[in-house]
């Protein structure tokens, strides 16, 4: 057996055939220059991601110099050299998502430089400094996913590298949920200069349950980020043949525990926009499945978490008689008040420092519209659904299943990403950026994927560009 039928096998993603003058013509494909060191450099990101503790930082950095904001910022200073060096070219290569980060930055920039205007405080300017080192992270992390992760295996390799990073998270919430056994010590110390600290604790008692945080920061970043992944553990599950079904599976349930530890009604719903939206864009079979399935794994987590029920129930219907839900109607009149003060450029990105609990928004798009002011806003709206919409466009054009799946589950994650900026502030939580940047970055890959075939003269696109292959440029097997 070939490495190439071996490799078509192990991923199900056919190579590319197209049409020309009314016949087939295969195209041979393999890695693309740079393609495996980038898949590298994210594979080690997505391990400080999600192995250790976001909460331990080079002090003289502050609160971003967590050890995956540093990798971050490394690839961004790559990309930028590779350009500027012209190993790539950036100018052609276009997508929408980058025209959504570049949005997101210029609001930021004329917000950062308006700020002086309203004298802030020392804490308000290095926190502002922060936002823009989050964006600087961010950005390199969306680039080098989009533009350099060209190769199927490679973008392989970094799926597989962010669901077992986040099923590592679960099993360390498994362990705090169960055996109140916290591991986040451990793993600070295998980071000799960083500062350990813990804001918000590693367990939060939450009426008859224990909720607990994994590796993230906050139990509500644990389900949040759990939700937008569960679909991409899915679909590799599905897709990566060349595991076992155990190996393929486990993850799936680690992840979709920490919905249930994490006690969160945005996690919970998360995982409702996320899978709903995967589950949709699945082809009949599949998606008879997984209705199927779907209430005996609901069932089986109600099980498991004795009390969830009930704990959720009440959430649920508490209404305004929730002292979370009072509490952030409450703010809604004090924020109104502060935007009218600067309502177009708001006073800085990162500015809005709760000076109590009370006074958090809990709500991503109230805070930046204090701080970016409305067309931040709207800046930040486009950025968290224009790769959704991108990756719904990249599976329309797309005939091969497992490739139309793919951008379904990146769909589903992102669109979470979006619901529930609304209901926690996202960006002021560090795995959470960080997830969704990988995740904005894959949605540029497929749709980058499938524009590299799009519009040529002649040319009929009849399976995506998502080949498990092995050569430096497409080429035709016979003549046209």
């Amino acid at each position: 057996m070939t490495r190439l039928t071996r490799m078509r096998r192990m991923t199900r993603l056919r190579l590319p055939r197209v049409r020309r003058g009314g016949h087939p013509v295969d195209y041979l494909v393999v890695r693309p220059p740079g393609s495996r060191q980038a898949a590298a450099l994210l594979q080690v990101f997505v391990v400080t991601v999600f192995v250790f503790p976001s909460d331990a930082v080079i002090r003289i950095i502050g609160a971003q110099g967590y050890l995956a904001s540093l990798v971050a910022m490394l690839l961004f200073a790559g990309w930028a050299t590779t350009a500027l060096l012209g190993f790539h070219d950036p100018v052609h290569t276009r997508y929408p998502v980058r025209g959504a980060l570049a949005l997101l930055w210029i609001c930021s920039l004329l917000s950062y430089a308006v700020m002086p205007l309203f004298g802030p405080d020392e804490t308000q300017r290095l926190s502002a400094d922060r936002w823009m080192m989050l964006l600087v992270g961010m950005s390199g992390v969306i680039l080098v996913t989009a533009e350099h992760l060209r190769d199927p295996r490679d973008m392989l390799r970094v799926i597989r590298a962010l669901v077992w990073g986040a099923a590592f998270s679960g099993t360390i919430a498994l362990l705090q949920f169960w055996l109140r056994w916290d591991l986040k010590p451990v793993l600070r110390q295998a980071l000799p200069g960083f500062e350990a600290g813990d804001a918000y604790g590693s367990f939060q008692g939450r009426d008859a349950l224990m909720r607990v945080t994994g590796t993230a920061l906050h139990p509500i970043e644990l389900g949040v980020v759990a939700g937008m992944l569960l679909p991409l553990a899915v679909w590799l599950a599905m897709v990566d043949r060349e595991r076992r079904p155990l190996r393929r599976w486990v993850p799936v349930g680690l992840i979709g525990m920490c919905v249930p530890m994490s006690v969160s009604r945005s996690a919970i719903l998360a995982v409702a926009v996320a899978m709903g939206v995967f589950v949709v864009s699945l082809p009949p079979r599949p998606r008879a499945w997984a209705v199927f399935l779907a209430p005996v794994a609901v069932v089986g987590v109600f099980a498991g978490v004795p009390g969830y029920v009930s704990t959720i129930a009440a959430f649920f219907g508490a209404g305004t008689e929730d002292p979370s839900i009072t509490n952030r109607l409450d703010n809604y009149p004090r924020v109104l008040a502060l935007v009218q003060e600067a309502p177009w450029l708001g006073r800085g990105g990162g500015t809005f420092l709760a000076p109590d609990a009370t006074k958090i928004l809990d709500n991503q798009y109230l805070k930046s519209a204090i701080e970016l002011g409305l067309i931040g806003v709207a800046a930040l709206l486009l950025f968290l659904l224009v790769p959704a919409v991108a990756a719904l466009g990249a599976r329309s054009r797309a005939t091969e299943p497992d490739f139309r799946a793919l951008c379904a589950a990146l769909a589903g994650g992102c669109l979470a990403a979006a619901v529930d900026a609304y209901t926690f502030d996202a960006y002021s939580f560090p795995q959470f950026a960080s997830a969704h940047a990988v995740l904005l970055g894959l949605c540029g890959t497929c749709w980058l994927s499938v524009r590299r075939w799009a519009g040529r003269p002649g040319v009929e696109i009849v399976t995506p560009s998502l080949p498990s292959a092995t050569a430096a440029e497409r080429r035709p097997t016979h003549p046209a």
